[in-house]
């Protein structure tokens, strides 16, 4: 049998697991691809082949956010896109991409990817573009720490002909500055967010020598502007950098900044965003409405790959600030009596950068944190103690904060070890990951703003349910 008949009956086979998942109200965004993927092992290197362009986003933060907010950027320019959109990050969800939306050719592959599932990926196809947003402790029962991580992606980088689009301001950069791959760097200037010391009990040692870093600044975590006295090393020069960064109406305003360096970017005639070199000048303002000083570097990660396609600033600029999130990443979804903020969070520094968020919120509110402890989660949850979980006691008008999920009790001793009013502590122990309308309900009696955080599980359960509870009150009305 050929393998254009294999490949064939891979796709329809996975289209029909798809139909099926679909009727019995599952998603479908990973078990199509796993089926296509046992009758045509090589299907995806068969499929990548179809793309005109490829990208892909990788590391521990900010990989779903990224790969939709550059989705929606290019939908704007080109008609037929593929991506796994919905966060099934591993080859299967990357395959089960292309089965349920088959083409003949595509503009643009777009994928997130898995750190684990890079090996994978890139074995059958080599992307034009390689993303990586940063690397953290982050679910140490599968991975083990961040350094076999790093050691993971480094050796895929390897035999990949990529671009790579490096987040400048995480120490784990100086280590891919090793391979021959063309780079292009992305971070921040000194702002007023800017932080002078760790808020995170994260890696701060020098990935060359082993010795702690030195810190010109912090912007969250270990990210920042570092430097190594013993051996020299140091953050790489910014080839796009976020400057004037400040918070205007519940969205962030920053500028960007191209250093005048000499190399092909910055020297590039044809591209709009090098050419703007003015920063005082509108035209390098740039709007996101999501909070989360770490959705700055997301944008610096889309901004640099649309530079490097020669794609127009004013475009760019207005495809960032009408960007529409959904999915539990900081997600609005507005009640008649409220809005409740969806946010997912699952490692020691998202976390401490999301209540960071919260504290920029005067008004009341309540908190709920969610917490299983499922495989996709982590059996591991010891990371929360790792999370800055003091700062919750200076955030101001919290009315109650709800722990919740299959570890709940594990986030009650947590918050028993801050400065917080434990009177305002309310806890429900789910009997499993969905085990969350009673709670919901709950919350959404209040009439004040809700902000729930969710780990991997819990977050989509959480939206189904407001969802579904928002349903009823718009037919009802």
């Amino acid at each position: 049998m050929s393998n254009k008949i294999i490949l064939n009956i891979a796709i329809l086979v996975g289209k029909f697991v798809y139909f099926v998942l679909q009727i019995t109200g599952r998603q479908g965004t990973a078990l199509p691809g796993k089926v296509a993927l046992t009758i045509c092992p090589n299907i995806l290197g068969d499929l990548a082949k179809r793309c005109n362009r490829t990208v892909v986003i990788t590391g521990t933060n900010g990989k779903t956010t990224t790969n939709n907010l550059i989705n929606h950027i290019l939908s704007g320019k080109y008609d037929n896109l593929v991506s796994n959109l919905k966060g099934a990050n591993m080859i299967q969800g990357v395959v089960t991409s292309f089965v349920v939306n088959t083409k003949s050719s595509y503009d643009w592959g777009i994928f997130e990817v898995d750190e684990g599932s890079i090996p994978y990926v890139t074995h059958y196809f080599s992307p034009n573009y390689m993303i990586l947003t940063n690397f953290f402790r982050d679910q140490l029962d599968r991975y083990g720490e961040v350094d076999n991580t790093i050691k993971i992606v480094y050796d895929s980088l390897k035999s990949v002909d990529s671009t790579l689009i490096l987040n400048a301001d995480d120490p784990s950069t100086v280590q891919f500055a090793k391979l021959d791959n063309k780079k292009v760097y992305y971070g921040f200037n000194k702002n007023q967010f800017s932080k002078d010391n760790h808020n995170v009990a994260e890696a701060i040692f020098c990935k060359e020598c082993g010795k702690r870093l030195n810190y010109e600044f912090i912007s969250y975590g270990n990210i920042g502007n570092y430097y190594c006295k013993n051996c020299g090393s140091k953050r790489p020069e910014l080839d796009y950098s976020a400057k004037s960064i400040n918070i205007n109406n519940n969205a962030y305003e920053f500028n960007l900044k191209l250093n005048d360096k000499d190399n092909d970017i910055a020297n590039n005639k044809d591209n709009d965003i090098a050419n703007n070199k003015d920063n005082s000048k509108d035209n390098n303002k740039f709007i996101f409405k999501y909070m989360g000083i770490y959705n700055i570097y997301n944008c610096l990660a889309a901004i640099s790959l649309c530079s490097l396609e020669n794609l127009d600033i004013s475009f760019v600029q207005k495809q960032i600030e009408n960007f529409d999130y959904k999915l539990g990443r900081m997600e609005t979804i507005n009640f008649p009596n409220k809005d409740v903020v969806l946010v997912l969070s699952k490692n020691p520094v998202g976390l401490s950068e999301v209540l960071n968020s919260f504290s920029y919120d005067e008004n009341p509110k309540s908190i709920m944190f969610l917490m299983n402890d499922t495989p996709a989660d982590g059996k591991d949850v010891s990371w929360i103690w790792d999370a800055d979980f003091e700062q919750i006691a200076s955030i101001k008008n919290i009315k109650n904060f709800y722990c919740s999920g299959t570890r709940a009790n594990d986030a009650v001793l947590r918050l028993k070890y801050t400065d917080f009013n434990l009177d305002k502590i309310k806890v429900y122990v789910s009997n499993e990951e969905g085990d969350v309308e009673k709670l919901v309900k709950e919350i959404l009696a209040e009439n004040e703003k809700s902000y729930i955080i969710g780990t991997f599980t819990a977050t989509p359960e959480v939206r189904k349910v407001l969802l579904r509870e928002k349903g009823k009150i718009e037919k009802n009305n």
